[in-house]
């Protein structure tokens, strides 16, 4: 019965979209970055770096992470970071 319930909520609620703005390539900060500036993207960073972007992780792209498309016009994309604390 639980089941079934879970299952009707579902489908009254719908599921939730994927966030437009997550990244589609695991990685480093560093690599995203790298790999958005060879593509010929402006990119601006959102998020405290505590640590080497090596060590960062994306929590999320603005407007959208065009994956390996190249940029068609001089175009600024947000790469938004988590890096964890150091003990330095």
């Amino acid at each position: 019965m639980i089941v079934a319930a879970g299952a009707l909520a579902g489908v009254v609620f719908g599921l939730a979209p994927a966030a437009s703005g997550a990244p589609t390539n695991v990685g480093s900060a560093q690599d995203t970055i790298t790999r958005l500036t060879a593509l010929g993207y402006n990119v601006a960073i959102n998020g405290s770096k505590t640590a080497p972007l090596s060590d960062c992780l994306v929590t999320a792209v603005h407007p959208g992470d065009p994956g390996t498309i190249a940029v068609s016009q001089f175009t600024t994309i947000w790469v938004d970071i988590f890096c964890p604390p150091t003990n330095n």
